[in-house]
């Protein structure tokens, strides 16, 4: 990637476009360190677990999901990687499987790589609800392939931002400030872990693809993370959420890294479903996470996903993350 000091870093924005084309699609640093990770996680048999990384009972040419039971008797739920694989794996088994349980069906957790194989398995017929990211929402919507379910309303204090983070020694005080500096994106799709600071910088007349020196692409928010804590990266955009549960959860990280920028708050991550899917299998999944709060279980669950409650959706409060999609695909010309 070009560094910021090449003379297109600041073209006007028309002449940006092209450059922002080709930032978005550039590949980015090899995921393949993951699958080692996903090969450790072989939970059997409850939930399936579809990695779609080769293993025998997954379709490696479609990448469709072949559990042990036929898929009219399983609930496909896939969720993003919005954490690693691992601690998204962890985090949401509980919730997956009580879903299931509660629509009478045997559960298949559904894992894909990156955001855009998520979206893809599901524009393909191949999962029944998905816990995603605003920025594939905001993309399917626009392809029609998926309406809101039900949307999270986090525990009290709690809201839904694009967090800016570097060293505690850096420099930097803005987003500006990284011209040149290597960068830690979570993927390519990522709301609040790479289209809000792109678009950031578009407006600001700057030309992503050559005002970073280096970008790297960790695959989830919390190894964007480690990424900056291990000195890889000069900065990380990250979900707000996923910073908030890992300096909890070590708070010396809060001291060795910072937050030099936070954007307005966006719409939660929300739970989706296919458009012409089945919807009598819909409406049981809805009833079942409008109910989860009102029992102990679920409380329990709900908890460990910092989640006060699932509620009915509103269409509105993803208004200003369809307008940062809208500015994005109108700036760039790629983006379908």
């Amino acid at each position: 990637m070009a560094s910021h000091n090449s003379p297109n870093a600041h073209r006007a924005p028309a002449s940006t476009a092209r450059k922002v084309r080709s930032y978005l699609a550039m590949t980015g640093v090899a995921l393949g360190c993951l699958f080692g990770v996903w090969k450790a996680l072989r939970p059997e048999p409850h939930p399936y677990v579809d990695f779609a990384g080769g293993r025998p009972d997954t379709d490696e040419e479609s990448g469709a999901v072949i559990p042990e039971t036929d898929n009219s008797d399983s609930l496909r739920f896939a969720v993003a990687t919005m954490w690693s694989v691992q601690s998204t794996f962890t985090l949401y088994r509980q919730l997956v499987t009580r879903i299931a349980r509660d629509t009478g069906r045997k559960s298949a957790f559904v894992l894909r790589p990156s955001y855009t194989e998520l979206r893809h398995a599901f524009e393909r017929g191949q999962i029944d609800v998905a816990f995603v990211c605003a920025g594939p929402y905001v993309r399917m919507l626009s392809r029609g392939s998926a309406r809101l379910l039900v949307q999270p309303e986090f525990v009290p204090g709690l809201s839904y931002h694009s967090a800016l983070v570097v060293p505690e020694s850096s420099s930097a005080t803005c987003l500006t400030d990284l011209a040149g500096k290597s960068i830690a994106f979570s993927d390519r799709e990522s709301f609040t872990g790479c289209l809000v600071p792109c678009l950031s910088l578009v407006k600001q007349g700057a030309d992503p693809g050559t005002f970073f020196g280096k970008v790297i692409y960790s695959g989830s928010h919390d190894q964007s993370i480690e990424a900056v804590d291990r000195g890889l990266a000069d900065a990380a955009a990250l979900h707000s959420i996923v910073w908030r549960s890992a300096i909890r959860a070590e708070p010396a990280l809060g001291q060795r890294l910072k937050v030099i920028h936070r954007s307005e708050a966006f719409g939660p991550p929300p739970v989706v479903v296919p458009c012409g899917g089945d919807l009598t299998l819909q409406a049981s999944i809805q009833e079942a996470l409008l109910a989860l709060h009102t029992d102990s279980e679920g409380v329990r669950i709900l908890e460990e996903l910092s989640i006060r409650r699932f509620i009915p959706p509103r269409a509105r409060d993803y208004d200003t993350a369809v307008d940062v999609y809208e500015q994005l695909q109108a700036a760039t010309e790629s983006m379908p």
